[in-house]
């Protein structure tokens, strides 16, 4: 035998196909399991209110909610996220077809069903967590909280300052009005030509021109960009950090902000709440802060709505440690791993000298040459606060010498978060005769060493404990295999680098639609314990 394989089907052959749709997949394609989840009564009442939205006496029927939801979650599973992706699959991804029973809807109705039921959509990832939360893949024992930064719709050079987007909307409020005085004189001549009641005379039309049109709709978008400006001004009470004026004119509601990368441009902040049992997320949220400071106690905010309790425990990095958010944790009984934010008062990790040194001074402990020079610094190279001991019956600081600094005076001032009311410890004598004054103070300082401490600072104190024990160490790292790989996994294998619609509500869907498909991911690699409780 020579020469190559002969086509089995030439392309011209007229062919009656034997074989059934529901044939052409395997019997275990996940497809299938994915249709029987969104099928599944854990489901129903969410679609039922869902079809009471529609008007079906007249016009052409339109496709089931449930149809293109699953299409869009089924899409965003396997990296296919704009809607001419998504039309395009119907025709030419056999899984899809499957999904779809053939049906191809246009790219349009795709994007109009999004933006149309942003609030269903959304709603789909707490029933979808409910199904894992009765599969015992959620298990609450340990969240792991974390950001990213997903870059918006909207390039840099769409960033404007204030100054510019001013004088820019001036410009086109006075484009707008040439257009709409050319509009009624033109009415208004045609209407003296043919006569207002002639059934030939053209009527003025509701739908205005496409250049007025267009104007107006850049005039919107450069007066949300500078009301974005404002509230940011008016949102942030530090004196020292001033929020720069500046916005995008193409999705005003996205923040110029500084990714990991050292890129600035155009983002939007999305956080998620990962559960250390599976990995599923069990909150997800989207905002426009620059930081993350403030943003866990809104995401353990869900927890009880989707899942009927609060976690046991929660980590987070250090950007999340502030006052109020360790207060929160306290009152709502979650334990707390999170080391410090600020690098002058970081506690030592692990069986370190400077760990060793830190737990003598806090016991009254006399401590070595090696202790001393194991001491961890603060940004000025000085020896930290961490190892202070604070005596909360007599309201003073000892120092790691042994000397005791009293309190001397008070301020306050305003953060994001609140009033800030703080209260300075020092004004010791013996500082000026210590032998260790060069390693704690500069020698510029009349009054010695000082130690600030505010409202918050026991909440702080019993945080750093936690966090210099083993056992809060190793809650602590449960971190790089919960939250970190989740976003990995959002960032490359799903590809959600950059949000595809615009504006803070649209986001906060497609983010929602994101997590969505990260957890039916784990439902269907977890198929045996999901179908039990469907």
């Amino acid at each position: 035998m020579s020469g190559f394989r002969e086509p089995e089907c030439p392309r011209e052959q007229l062919v009656l196909w034997e074989q059934r749709l529901d044939d052409a997949l395997p019997v275990d394609h996940p497809v299938r399991h994915f249709e029987l989840l969104l099928c599944s009564g854990a489901f129903a009442e969410t679609f039922a209110a869902w079809e009471r939205e529609y008007v079906l006496l007249e016009g052409k029927p339109p496709y089931h909610p449930r149809d293109l939801a699953g299409l869009y979650l089924y899409g965003m599973m396997n990296r296919i996220r704009s809607s001419r992706q998504l039309e395009c699959s119907t025709y030419n991804r056999l899984d899809v077809i499957w999904l779809m029973q053939n049906q191809h809807p246009d790219h349009s109705t795709i994007a109009d069903f999004v933006k149309k039921h942003g609030k269903r959509l959304r709603a789909l990832f707490r029933d979808g967590l409910r199904v894992l939360l009765r599969a015992g893949l959620v298990k609450l024992e340990h969240l792991a909280v974390d950001g990213t930064k997903v870059e918006a719709d909207a390039g840099r050079k769409s960033v404007y300052r204030k100054a510019s987007i001013e004088a820019e909307l001036a410009r086109v409020e006075a484009q707008i009005d040439a257009l709409e005085k050319a509009w009624k004189e033109n009415e208004a001549r045609e209407s003296s030509l043919f006569g207002a009641d002639a059934p030939w005379s053209p009527k003025a039309s509701s739908k205005l021109p496409q250049a007025l049109a267009r104007s107006q709709r850049k005039a919107e978008r450069l007066q949300q960009a500078i009301q974005e400006i404002s509230r940011r001004e008016a949102e942030s009470c530090a004196p020292r950090q001033q929020v720069k004026p500046l916005a995008s004119v193409a999705d005003p509601q996205s923040r110029v902000m500084r990714d990991k990368e050292g890129r600035t441009k155009p983002n939007y902040n999305a956080q998620v709440a990962v559960d250390a049992a599976h990995g599923a997320i069990v909150a997800q949220d989207v905002s426009d802060a620059a930081d993350d400071s403030g943003q866990m106690s809104p995401l353990l905010e869900q927890v009880p709505q989707t899942c009927g309790q609060m976690p046991a425990e929660v980590s987070a990095d250090s950007q999340y440690n502030t006052g109020p958010e360790l207060a929160w944790l306290e009152e709502n009984k979650v334990v707390g791993h999170l080391p410090d934010n600020a690098s002058s008062s970081k506690a030592p990790g692990g069986h370190s000298a400077a760990e060793i040194a830190v737990n003598k001074a806090l016991a009254g402990e006399a401590l070595s040459d090696d202790d001393w020079a194991a001491l961890p610094r603060n940004t000025q190279q000085k020896i930290s606060r961490v190892a202070f001991r604070y005596d909360e019956g007599k309201d003073e600081y000892t120092c790691p010498a042994g000397h005791r600094l009293g309190y001397f005076r008070s301020s306050q001032d305003t953060k994001k978060w609140g009033v800030v009311k703080r209260r300075a410890y020092g004004a010791c004598a013996a500082c000026a005769g210590c032998p260790r004054a060069s390693m704690c103070y500069d020698a510029k300082r009349t009054r010695g060493r000082s130690v600030i401490r505010d409202q918050y600072e026991s909440y702080r104190e019993r945080m750093r404990a936690r966090m210099r024990s083993a056992a809060g160490r190793d809650r602590y790292r449960l971190r790089r295999q919960t939250v970190e790989p989740r976003i990995g996994q959002i960032k490359s294998p799903l590809g959600v680098r950059r949000f595809m619609r615009r504006g803070l509500a649209a986001v906060q869907t497609e983010w929602a639609m994101v997590c969505t498909a990260v957890n039916f991911l784990i439902a269907l690699n977890h198929w045996d314990k999901v179908a039990a409780v469907l």
